[in-house]
């Protein structure tokens, strides 16, 4: 069985923005049952390390890292699917561009390697076909248009009892 990373480094969104794509989940929860990610916060994930002390010994570099990344405005402006398994909120080019390099970055700046990224907001993943077609007619209609300032990176740590990321025990600001 797969161990869960204990932590989790994330953008998030603002809050107005983590409930808008709640509700998507909580709706299409509705249709298609229970699926991957249907109880998570909206959250773009940068790196997951192992437990506490992978964190001890990288946090001073992610902190070092965060001096380097300017702040930039990123917007959100369509739904996508990676193949049928994963359907989400992707960012304008532009924004696609900035969360993807600082991704890759990161991952180089701790000597972690990463062979591809796709900096995304996961409504639902560990769909099978039909599922992804549910979801697709869905959301067919529905549009996507949001931004906010990425300024920093959230840690967040696994919570045992609600078995989501749901404690965020750190936020380091950019610059």
């Amino acid at each position: 069985m797969r161990t869960i990373p204990l932590y989790s480094l994330v953008i998030i969104p603002t809050i107005e923005q983590r409930n808008l794509i709640k509700s998507f989940k909580r709706s299409l929860k509705e249709t298609i049952g229970w699926f991957g990610s249907a109880n998570s916060d909206a959250h773009i994930t940068i790196i997951n390390l192992e437990n506490e002390l992978t964190l001890g010994l990288y946090i001073n570099q992610i902190k070092d890292f965060c001096k380097t990344i300017i702040p930039q405005k990123v917007r959100f402006d369509s739904l996508d699917s990676f193949s049928h398994h994963t359907f989400f909120i992707s960012p304008d080019e532009k924004s696609q561009l900035y969360l993807n390099n600082i991704i890759i970055d990161m991952h180089k700046s701790i000597g972690f390697d990463i062979r591809n990224t796709h900096a995304h907001m996961t409504i639902a993943r560990g769909l099978d076909s039909e599922k992804m077609k549910k979801t697709q007619d869905q959301f067919n209609t529905t549009e996507i248009n949001f931004e906010f300032i990425c300024d920093s990176l959230h840690i967040r740590k696994f919570n045992q009892k609600t078995k989501q990321y749901s404690d965020i025990i750190e936020t380091i600001y950019f610059l």
